[in-house]
C-alpha cells in the first residue's frame, strides 16, 4: 500500500484512535471497482478468513440493515488471499487488508483515501495475533462503516451528476433555498404550500422524495415524537394511496422508526429516521429514510424523505440511491 502515514499504537490508545488520513483524489485515478455495498477483505490465508478474524469482519458488516421488509445485509464481505491482490483488486472501493505478524510489538494501522482508485478507502491492520487484530478492528469498525457508506454514496453520485434534472433543481432552490442533485427520471408530482413530492415511476418499482419545510420553533421540533407526528400529518394530506381514502403513513408496529443524529450531514446538523412506510387502507409498503435539518439563517426546519416501493424484491441498493440524493442537499 502506498503509505501516507503509519501509526503505531498500543491497545489502550487504540480505543480513541481515528484511522482516516485525508487525501484528495488525484486526477486520472481509475474508477473504483466492486459490487454495490461490497467490502473486500484481504487475508494472508484461508484459515484467517474462515476463522475468528474473518468472522469478526463478517459479523459486523453483514448485520441485517434495519428498516427493510426482507432481510438484507448492510454490506457483503468478499475475500481473497494476499497473493491474489493484483492491480485490479487494489482498485476495490472498500478495502481491508489483514496481516498477522508474530514478532510485532504493537499494532500498526495504515490507511488512505483514493489509494489506487476513486472513490476508495483502503486500510491495513497489522497485529501480532488474531486477538490483537480483532481488538483494533473493533475500535475502528464504526468509523469504517461510515467511510464505506460515504464511498457507496459517492459511487452513485458519480452516475447521477451527469444526468441532473436542472428544472427540478431550480424548483427546489427557489422554493426551499437549497440545492440537491436530483437525476433525470424524477418528476414533480406535487409542489404547493412548501410541500414537494418528486416521483420516479418504473414498470415494477417506484421511487419518491417527499420534501416539506416548516418554521423552526424549538429543539422539540427534532424530538422523535414530533418528527413522526409531522410526517404522518403531511403524508396523510398529500400522499394518497390507490384505494379511496387510503394514504401513506409510517409503520410503528412491525418496524418501528429508529433515529440517529448526523452531526456531519452536508447541510448541517440533521436527524435521520429509518423504518417502513405503509398505506393506510391498502396493502402497499416499503422502506424509507428521512433527514430533518435546521436552517438557522432562515429559521426553518426542512425534512426530506426518500422511499421505495418494490414488492418482494431486494431494496437495499435502491434505498441507497435515494439516500445519496438526499445527502447532496446543501443550503
Amino acid at each position: 500500500m502506498k503509505k501516507i502515514g503509519i501509526i503505531v499504537i498500543t491497545i489502550a490508545i487504540a480505543a480513541v484512535f481515528s484511522s482516516c488520513l485525508n487525501k484528495k483524489a488525484e486526477r486520472g485515478l481509475d474508477r473504483s471497482v466492486g459490487g454495490t455495498s461490497e467490502i473486500l477483505l484481504v487475508t494472508q490465508n484461508d484459515e484467517q478468513w474462515e476463522g475468528r478474524l474473518g468472522n469478526a469482519v463478517r459479523e459486523f458488516f453483514e448485520e441485517e440493515q434495519y428498516g427493510l421488509p426482507q432481510p438484507e445485509k448492510n454490506f457483503k464481505v468478499v475475500h481473497i488471499n494476499a497473493d491474489a491482490l493484483n492491480d485490479m483488486f487494489k482498485k476495490h472501493r472498500n478495502l481491508i487488508i489483514a496481516e498477522i505478524v508474530p514478532d510485532l510489538t504493537n499494532p500498526i494501522i495504515e490507511s488512505q483515501n483514493d489509494w489506487q482508485s476513486s472513490p476508495q478507502y483502503a486500510i491495513k491492520i497489522k497485529a501480532k495475533d488474531t486477538d490483537d487484530w480483532i481488538k483494533v478492528f473493533d475500535n475502528q469498525k464504526d468509523a469504517l462503516k461510515k467511510i464505506f457508506d460515504k464511498n457507496e454514496r459517492a459511487r452513485f453520485m458519480d452516475f447521477f451528476r451527469p444526468m441532473i434534472n436542472s428544472q427540478i433543481v431550480e424548483t427546489l432552490k427557489s422554493t426551499y433555498g437549497f440545492s440537491m442533485t436530483v437525476p433525470e427520471g424524477y418528476y414533480v408530482a406535487t409542489n404547493k404550500d412548501h410541500f414537494t413530492w418528486l416521483r420516479r415511476e418504473e414498470t415494477d418499482k417506484s421511487f419518491g422524495l417527499i420534501i416539506y419545510q416548516l418554521p423552526y420553533k424549538s429543539t422539540n421540533d427534532l424530538s422523535e415524537e414530533k418528527l413522526i407526528k409531522v410526517c404522518d400529518s403531511v403524508t396523510k394530506k398529500y400522499i394518497p394511496g390507490p384505494a379511496d381514502g387510503s394514504y401513506m403513513t409510517l409503520d410503528k408496529e412491525f418496524v418501528k422508526p429508529v433515529f440517529t443524529v448526523i452531526p456531519d450531514f452536508p447541510a448541517g446538523y440533521a436527524v435521520e429516521m429509518r423504518g417502513l412506510w405503509k398505506t393506510e387502507g391498502d396493502f402497499m409498503a416499503g422502506p424509507y429514510v428521512s433527514y430533518t435539518i435546521i436552517n438557522p439563517e432562515a429559521n426553518k426546519i426542512t425534512t426530506v424523505e426518500g422511499y421505495i416501493y418494490y414488492p418482494n424484491k431486494s431494496k437495499r441498493d435502491l434505498l441507497r440511491q435515494v439516500e445519496t440524493i438526499i445527502w447532496s442537499l446543501k443550503f
